[in-house]
């Protein structure tokens, strides 16, 4: 039997974990590691997780050389798009980490090439491999929860000074004249917006209808790290999400789909579901080995299609096109803890519920906006 190909772009950071785990799979003999990209050479450890595999410092040059089977792709986000159509063109399937792109364009030119290059592509959303996720899906498919009423999600974390600086891409909204948009919604939260406009079942062109958005900042960064979004599906459900990376407590996020005879929470970190008839836990599916089975055999479902990422790419738009954050202090956000779970309980945004800090205009995002 052949084994499938894989290089990976993008070592460092999150990329780490990548490789061991492809450096895992080479060993035990499901993959062959064909090749790492990345500008910054490999330390040691690296080194031996790469299994002799050429390393280098331009993802172009490796594509050509190797022309792998499959790519895992691990860099920020502004340069998705452009590497992930290259690794198509080149006859790789991808895994390509979330978010796809930083824009709508962006994620309309990928699914162009992917409709003409015939490839697979799996966007890095690990949340969606909870089988939590799956067992909502048919709960909500079996009617158990009723009509959805509303949706709503929450995300209460705290990042330092060294989360913003980490990299040269941290919180901006562009770099180098290319989009980054990255942002608590956008990024850290990804996941939350994501499966609440996912869990609706609006798809198609436009499953977005509107987005109302107030963003915050408290540092320097150019991007949020504060904001609440009301998102206007295309099936007529309100979702609201409120999240903020300067919560004093944090908290599990947790999204939580309202329908007319039962309300779930799903836990999804921690492949958790709570319903009225109690409390379940999950197993969870890696979304690299789901796309070598489904490569192997598609009748396995790929569980993050690239066109199912759409309606989060629109919610992103929104963001995208928003007026810069608005800045506040941090010592003013008061409890906002309190304040972000009125906000997804009420389908508020945080400028609707009277805070003084909370002073950003009042904005609207349509599809025909872009």
């Amino acid at each position: 039997m052949t084994l499938p190909r894989v290089v990976l772009v993008g070592a460092h950071g999150h990329g780490r974990g990548h490789l061991d785990q492809l450096s895992a799979l080479h060993t035990r003999g499901r993959i062959e590691l064909a090749g790492v990209a990345d500008p910054r050479p490999p330390c040691p450890e690296q080194r031996t997780a790469a299994a002799g595999a050429p390393w280098r410092r331009d993802a172009a040059s490796l594509l050509e050389a190797v022309a792998p089977d499959l790519a895992v792709i691990v860099t920020p986000v502004h340069t998705h798009v452009e590497l992930a159509e290259a690794a198509m063109r080149a006859g790789a399937h991808l895994l390509l980490e979330k978010p796809p792109a930083p824009s709508l364009a962006g994620l309309d030119r990928l699914l162009a090439v992917q409709a003409e290059t015939g490839r697979t592509v799996q966007v890095g959303f690990q949340a969606f491999g909870s089988g939590a996720v799956t067992e909502l899906r048919r709960r909500i498919d079996a009617g158990d929860l009723g009509d959805i009423e509303s949706i709503s999600a929450t995300g209460l974390w705290w990042r330092g000074e060294a989360y913003w600086s980490r990299a040269g891409w941290a919180g901006r909204r562009f770099l180098d004249g290319h989009d980054v948009n990255d942002g608590a919604l956008t990024n850290p939260f990804a996941h939350a917006v994501a499966l609440a406009v996912t869990l609706d079942g609006s798809g198609g062109e436009e499953s977005v209808r509107a987005v109302d958005l107030d963003t915050y900042r408290t540092r320097p960064a150019e991007a949020h790290d504060t904001a609440s979004a009301r998102i206007h599906t295309a099936r007529g459900t309100r979702v609201t999400v409120a999240a903020t990376l300067c919560a004093e407590a944090e908290e599990d996020p947790v999204v939580v789909v309202h329908g007319s005879r039962d309300t779930a929470r799903l836990h999804y970190t921690e492949d958790r579901l709570v319903t009225a008839a109690g409390e379940t836990r999950h197993p969870r599916t890696d979304l690299l080995g789901n796309l070598l089975a489904h490569l192997a055999d598609p009748a396995v479902r790929l569980l993050v299609p690239l066109a199912a990422t759409r309606a989060f790419t629109e919610v992103a738009e929104a963001v995208r096109q928003s007026p810069p954050p608005t800045p506040v202090a941090e010592d003013r956000l008061g409890d906002l803890t309190t304040l972000t779970h009125e906000a997804a309980a009420t389908g508020r945004l945080y400028r609707e519920l009277g805070a003084t800090w909370a002073t950003a205009p009042a904005w609207t995002w349509t599809p025909e906006a872009s």
